[in-house]
């Protein structure tokens, strides 16, 4: 009989300075903050104090599944991954899908908090509740596809679920990642770099324990319900998604200005550029067959295959709007098979596709307006779509050679390194590459300037703004009418309160974002989510009671960021997006520094924290329980 039901009851600590190994209980931490990212953040918020660097051995590297996850709910498939960020010094946090979350709670755990330092190459391999620390000394200096085959031949099950580092965070690159399935990645916030700096590989699991629910009847009712829902609307509302995935988002953002053209020196690219790398494009000649995650009714991702030209035999799975846009107009690169294989490469080193495009962008401009020359650049010519020079860049930061070296540090630090006015060509919020433009959708640019992981669409930005909702809609889902309304300031501060506390509450249950709101307003909101979690844990609960949680999430993470020195001064966007667009349908707009000042002084009112300096006040926080 299991302890909890949905929960599989227990986290697991693992000390790789000592090799002790030892459990608790998750209910201990569960009833303020439900599980993934809520107990990670707890856990983090505790037990890492303020100054320590985030290679220190003292700072933890958390996984955590989420109360949802291995069951049968829509995409309860998540894996969250928190640790001081590399790149801000404030809160890490990421997360990634495939099938790794789920086997994590099946062998026996819902999250493993790891510290310290093996003095050895080592990875973590937990079976069925027995747990392994095991010597990696072999697989160090590998790609992460090669270690996860070495590993399960190892171990003689390639059924195991491995999430590992490459040679990026084996070298402490800052943009390093953590990949699973190959190329599902826990990108931003340099965690595949704090997990190198621990001297740990891999974590490798397998488990075949059962997870309960409480209600299996009304559970399973419920998920049928909301899986018909969601593939009967989708289909009806957005069919092209349903077809493309995330493929369309290049030419949809391109028809808005909100596009990524030569480091955001504009937002709108050639249309004959666009042509060549469309999802039509994409589909007709490259894909092979669509996959998903775990549990997922509406896939998304591709396996896509380069089967001629200079990249020939290039293939791999996970290729979304981030790697199209990223090495795509970012880099005015409009050859496909070069934007495939930057994929597949940052993938086999273990690089966040964002970070590592956006170095590169900074360094190109650089290289544009003379700051840089040949001799600084290792001889490679960085003009603008030489996508072989941004292939001979990928590997040189992923083993820090050269000019790699540099780059790995991020533009942010890059360009204090440099000098010379190379710090205007930083397209960075709190030291975070920026992946999207955020010159036109407003509340979309709040939520990424605001997000305490550093820059990121991920927790507040709502896609609402661009899906045509009407007035009636946005006042129903959200009390603010103006929700549809991309260029309107007024009511965003709301929305993306709304949408970071959602999120929290996402993120615990751990069930990915396509499958809620987020994606599409008639998919899974609060109220279901509490109903699923009622159903699954026996524990009645209620939308309110939960998007509580996700403000207290919220707010403790926006007090670790404040305990080291993070604040209103870091919620600024790039000075280049004060400035107009240059051409296409969104020519002239751009952020209004006055209106966007009085949405953030909105957005601070509303969460009751200091206008002035953005941190949370004490009353807030003695409100939510976590003074």
């Amino acid at each position: 009989m299991h302890e909890v039901h949905a929960y599989a009851g227990k986290i697991l600590r693992v000390n790789l300075s000592n090799g002790r190994i030892s459990t608790e209980p998750t209910m201990k931490y569960a009833g303020k903050f439900l599980g993934g990212r809520g107990i990670n953040q707890w856990i983090l918020y505790n037990e890492v104090g303020p100054g320590i660097w985030p290679f220190d051995p003292a700072n933890r590297l958390i996984f955590g599944t989420g109360v949802l996850v291995g069951t049968l709910a829509p995409g309860a498939c998540r894996c969250t991954i928190d640790s001081k960020n590399v790149l801000t010094g404030g809160v890490g946090s990421s997360n990634m899908g495939g099938h790794f979350a789920p086997e994590l709670k099946y062998a026996g755990y819902d999250h493993v908090v790891i510290h310290g330092r093996s003095l050895k190459p080592v990875y973590l391999w937990i079976d069925n509740g027995k747990v392994e620390i095991r010597d990696a000394s072999d697989i160090w200096g590998k790609t992460t596809w090669e270690t996860d085959d070495l590993i399960r031949d190892e171990l003689e099950d390639h059924d195991i679920q491995v999430a590992s580092i490459g040679q990026a965070g084996e070298n402490l690159v800052r943009a390093a990642c953590i990949i699973t399935n190959g190329e599902r990645a826990a990108g931003r916030c340099g965690l595949g770099a704090v997990m190198g700096s621990k001297n740990l590989k891999a974590v490798a699991v397998r488990g075949d324990r059962e997870i309960t629910v409480a209600h299996p009847d009304e559970f399973f009712e419920l998920v049928s319900e909301l899986r018909s829902n969601m593939i009967r609307v989708a289909n009806e509302k957005t069919p092209d998604d349903v077809r493309c995935g995330t493929l369309l988002i290049l030419e949809r953002n391109n028809n808005t200005g909100g596009n990524t053209v030569r480091n955001f020196q504009d937002a709108y690219w050639d249309p004959e550029k666009v042509k060549k790398v469309c999802a039509e494009e994409i589909l007709k000649n490259y894909a092979l067959r669509k996959m998903g995650c775990f549990g997922c009714p509406l896939p998304c991702s591709f396996y896509l295959n380069v089967a001629q030209g200079e990249f020939a035999g290039t293939r791999g799975e996970g290729f979304k709007a981030d790697s199209h846009k990223d090495f795509g107009p970012k880099l005015d690169v409009d050859y496909l098979p070069a934007i495939i294989k930057a994929h597949v490469l940052c993938s086999q080193y273990g690089l966040d596709v964002d970070s590592t495009s956006g170095v590169i962008a900074w360094a190109f401009e650089c290289y544009e307006k003379g700051i840089f020359t040949k001799e600084d650049t290792d001889g490679l010519e960085l003009e603008w779509g030489n996508y072989h020079a941004v292939l001979e860049l990928i590997r040189k930061i992923a083993f820090r050679e050269g000019v790699g070296d540099l780059l790995a540090e991020g533009s942010k630090r890059a360009s204090k390194i440099v000098g010379r006015g190379s710090d205007r060509f930083s397209i960075n919020i709190k030291g975070h590459e920026l992946y999207e433009s955020i010159w036109t959708a407003k509340a979309w640019a709040l939520g990424c300037i605001v997000s305490t992981r550093g820059c990121d669409h991920l927790r507040g930005s709502p896609t609402c703004e661009n899906a045509g909702i009407t007035p009636e809609e946005g006042e129903r889902f959200f009390g603010v009418p103006t929700a549809g309304d991309r260029r309107a300031y007024e009511g965003k501060a709301k929305l993306v309160v709304y949408f970071e506390n959602f999120k929290g509450v996402v993120d615990c249950m751990n069930i990915c974002y396509y499958m809620t709101q987020w994606k599409n307003i008639y998919f899974i909101g609060p109220e279901e989510l509490a109903k699923l979690y009622t159903a699954a844990t026996g524990r009645e609960t209620t939308a309110a009671e939960l998007m509580k949680i996700g403000e207290r999430i919220q707010n403790l993470e926006r007090a670790f960021n404040a305990r080291e020195g993070l604040g209103r001064k870091d919620d600024m966007p790039p000075a280049r997006f004060f400035e107009p667009i240059k051409s296409g349908p969104a020519k002239g707009e751009r952020l209004e520094r006055e209106k966007f000042e009085r949405m953030l002084d909105e957005y601070y009112e509303l969460r009751g924290w200091d206008v002035r300096t953005g941190n949370p006040t004490q009353a807030k926080l003695r409100e939510l329980g976590i003074e």
